[in-house]
Order: C-alpha cells, then sequence, then structure tokens
C-alpha cells in the first residue's frame, strides 16, 4: 500500500491513464476480406443499344483489409481499418491495373438509450450502406464498378426506425477534371409489423473544373410506403412498395432551363425459399432530361452526371427479375438472376447474372450487419 502510494505522489494521472487502458479499454487486431465474383451477360440488341450496349462483364474482386479497434467502453466502440481493392476482368492480358483503390476509413459505434449511432469516414465499401437504393439512384453498374466511397456516412438504429446519409466525394478539381460529389440519404420507419414508410434521396452536385467554368444540379427524392403481406402465410416477403419520384436539375449556366421531372414506381416483390420474383415498374417523366445535352465545354452529361439506369429515360419502364439465392452459409452468398427489360415501345433486353461473394467480416461477427454496429 505504501509502495502504490508513492507512485501516486511521483506519477499518478501516467498509471491513472494506464488503468484505464488495461481495464476499460479493450484493444484488438483486426482483420477482414471480400471477395467478388460476377458474370453478367447484357444482352440489348432487341433496342439496339438504344439504352445500353450489349456486353459481358466478367470479374473478380478481392478486398484484404487490417486494422485495429477498442472498444472504449460498453457503449462506444472504434475500429480504424487499411487495406486495397484488387480487380481483375477476365479476358485482360495485363496485370498493371490490378491494384484500382486504397481502403482507408474509421468506424465508430455508440450504443444509446433508444438506438445506436454510427459514423464512417474515409474510403469504405459500398456495402456500408444499408438503405434500399432503387436503381433509379444507381443502377447495378454503378454498383459494381463503383464499389467504394469516398467521404462519410452517418447511420441511426433503433428498434422500428433506421436512417442514413452519406458522402460521396467522386471528383477532385485537377486541370480538366470537374469537382463532383453526391449527398445521399435513406430511412425506414416500420409503423407496423406489415407496413412500413421511408424515404431515398440524393443530392449530386457536378461542379466545374480549372479549364470549364459551371455548376449543373441533379436532385431526386422519393418517398415511398411499403406493405408486407407476408404475415400467417409461407412466403419470407409478399410486398408491395410505391413511391413517388421527384427530380430537379439545373445547369446554372442556361438559367432558364430549370428541369422537374416527376413519375412514380411501383415494386412488387414474392420471396419464398431461395427463390424471388419481382417488377419493378416506372411511369412518369423522363427522369434524366440533361443525359444527352452538352455542357460547355461540349462534354456530353450522360454518366458523367447521371448513376441511374439510363431505362429511366424512357416515360414506362419496366423490370422483372426472377433470382435464386440458396442459403449456404451466413458469410457466403451465391445469386443467380435473370433480368428482363421493357419500356414504352416493348422488349428492350435481357440480363443472365451470377454473382458470387465472401465476406470474412459475416463470418467472424455473425450477429453483426456489414460495418458492425453495436
Amino acid at each position: 500500500m505504501a509502495q502504490r502510494s508513492a507512485r501516486q505522489r511521483s506519477g499518478g494521472g501516467m498509471e491513472s491513464l494506464w488503468d484505464d487502458l488495461s481495464g476499460r479499454n479493450r484493444f484488438e487486431w483486426e482483420y477482414d476480406a471480400d471477395f467478388l465474383y460476377i458474370f453478367d451477360n447484357r444482352e440489348f440488341a432487341a433496342s439496339n443499344g438504344a439504352y445500353t450496349p450489349s456486353m459481358t462483364i466478367h470479374s473478380v474482386v478481392f478486398t484484404p483489409t487490417a486494422g485495429f479497434s477498442i472498444q472504449q467502453n460498453r457503449r462506444v466502440h472504434h475500429r480504424v481499418a487499411a487495406g486495397i481493392e484488387l480487380a481483375h476482368d477476365m479476358g485482360l492480358r495485363s496485370w498493371r491495373e490490378l491494384p484500382r483503390e486504397v481502403i482507408l476509413y474509421y468506424d465508430a459505434h455508440m450504443r444509446a438509450r433508444k438506438g445506436s449511432f454510427e459514423g464512417v469516414a474515409g474510403v469504405f465499401p459500398r456495402r456500408f450502406l444499408e438503405g434500399t437504393y432503387s436503381e433509379a439512384f444507381f443502377s447495378d453498374s454503378t454498383k459494381f464498378c463503383d464499389r467504394n466511397l469516398e467521404g462519410m456516412l452517418l447511420k441511426w438504429r433503433s428498434d422500428r426506425f433506421y436512417a442514413e446519409m452519406g458522402l460521396d466525394w467522386m471528383g477532385k478539381v485537377t486541370g480538366p477534371q470537374r469537382e463532383r460529389f453526391q449527398i445521399m440519404s435513406a430511412g425506414q420507419w416500420d409503423a407496423t409489423p406489415w407496413l412500413s414508410l421511408g424515404w431515398t434521396g440524393s443530392f449530386f452536385h457536378y461542379a466545374g473544373s480549372q479549364v470549364v467554368r459551371g455548376v449543373v444540379d441533379n436532385h431526386l427524392l422519393e418517398p415511398w410506403v411499403k406493405a408486407d403481406f407476408s404475415r400467417r402465410t409461407r412466403w419470407q416477403e409478399l410486398s408491395l412498395q410505391a413511391g413517388l419520384m421527384i427530380g430537379y436539375q439545373w445547369d446554372r449556366l442556361q438559367k432558364e432551363n430549370h428541369e422537374y421531372p416527376a413519375g412514380c414506381e411501383i415494386v412488387l416483390t414474392a420471396r419464398r425459399y431461395s427463390f424471388s420474383l419481382q417488377n419493378t415498374c416506372y411511369f412518369g417523366d423522363n427522369l434524366m432530361p440533361l443525359y444527352g445535352r452538352q455542357d460547355v465545354s461540349g462534354v456530353t452529361f450522360g454518366h458523367n452526371l447521371f448513376l441511374s439506369h439510363p431505362f429511366y429515360r424512357s416515360p414506362f419502364y419496366d423490370l422483372l427479375e426472377c433470382a435464386w439465392e440458396p442459403r449456404i452459409s451466413p458469410y457466403l452468398n451465391l445469386r443467380v438472376a435473370a433480368r428482363i427489360h421493357f419500356h414504352d415501345s416493348g422488349f428492350v433486353g435481357w440480363q443472365q447474372q451470377l454473382t458470387l461473394r465472401l465476406n470474412l467480416d459475416a463470418l467472424r461477427n455473425r450477429d453483426l450487419p456489414a460495418g458492425r454496429c453495436l
């Protein structure tokens, strides 16, 4: 006891800090790995590639990460991770582009009385997004080709409510490269066991560069309502979701050309065991009126301004998807799907997809979603 008193007199503050680190704070090394194989054959000859060309995406992606975590106390958890995304397109003979992007992020979690909060900052996988985003916001090509977000993400989860807001900074002004960033948000409130209300939103800012003037706005909001009638049936899901699409687009150099496209999207989903059938129907205005127009430098906006599926340029679009997803394990997912596309003039084309994904974090933390929430 006398020895402890002497240590306290000589350096009590340092000992208190050490006791705090070794007692309440638990340090652990972290590691994770995500493997993705995708085969996506797209046949759109029926529409002569008017909206999107025929092609085959056949690639493999491996993303290992490592870092550390600190359990500050029962309510607060910190994690820092770094890694690299390795991707290869089948058939290429060059491996120089194998390293695609650096992964580097900080992930914090805090448990409150009525829910839990998570904040992520850095370069992190897009799969950390948990909201439901229509392809009017992100096409399947965007989700595959741009697999990481560069910015931040905030999440809040309680018993019947979930909300998220993220920032993806896609372009820094360097010479001719224009500044681009997107703020996205999604949320859901489960009003009853069978009825949910929610929203999806996107604020896309397409600014100028050192050689090109001008700012273009591309914003879209979808409030939606969803009813699931699967209770007391053998179906895992039997739902109807209806949403109102409200857009705003403006090339600020063309001050008179404000665009306010709007439409409605209805999604019918039937899921039983490993099989699912989903029909997505959109009708209304062309949601991408600036898609084919040019900026002041003569460059077509196209995919530089829109991350959504080009089919939403049609006043009517219908997607029928049939999928098989056998439950192999919590960390290994296999999905086989056929996607058939229609627009106002009829059949457009179809896709045959096969994806295989293995996520190590889902094996190490089976009860926690991607991104880990306490």
